[in-house]
């Protein structure tokens, strides 16, 4: 498993190799922030409409699936309702990291985009949540074959790149020692 950082930036997202754009959506967040905004406004406001009209909600382990439409790296796009963010805790997040690398893993993803589970409501701090969500994607993804080769891209706030590298580098040691 391969985990890189990328900086919230359009152009950026736009370099990246990957087949699924996986994106949290907070039931009470209007307009959505950070990635899912970002991937709202790519697309022409797909994901706002879908709000909207109640087909989407961000209820809690809700999961919706739609196409890239051609605008984006991926070929689909999966959005995860995370809930309400005021109850959004640290165990909250843990959970939302299982649910979308479990969905993710059956969905045969190779390479996806992803941001961490409450990095837009500020209730996790970034290195406890991506903590959390390599250590629920290596879980999740550990027993099958293409573990070693799952591409993830993980959109945080520059200022933050360097303090989560250093989790990052350690982490891949750590599970490279452990599921060989």
């Amino acid at each position: 498993m391969k985990v890189s950082l990328v900086k919230p930036d359009l152009h950026a997202i736009d370099q990246l190799d990957i087949d699924t754009v996986a994106i949290p959506v907070f039931e009470d967040m209007r307009p959505p922030a950070g990635l899912t905004g970002l991937i709202d406004w790519r697309l022409c406001g797909r994901v706002s409409a879908l709000l909207v009209s109640g087909q989407l909600s961000g209820r809690f382990r809700e999961a919706a699936m739609m196409p890239g439409y051609g605008r984006l790296p991926g070929t689909r796009i999966v959005a995860f309702g995370m809930g309400d963010s005021r109850e959004f805790s640290q165990s909250r997040a843990r959970e939302a990291a299982w649910f979308m690398s479990d969905s993710l893993r059956r969905l045969k993803t190779g390479a996806f985009l992803t941001a961490l589970p409450g990095s837009m409501s500020k209730t996790v701090p970034p290195r406890a949540g991506l903590e959390m969500m390599i250590e629920e994607i290596g879980r999740v993804f550990s027993a099958d074959e293409s573990f070693q080769s799952l591409d993830v891209s993980i959109v945080e706030a520059q200022e933050s790149h360097r303090e989560l590298n250093d989790l990052v580098s350690s982490a891949m040691r750590r599970l490279r020692g452990v599921w060989k």
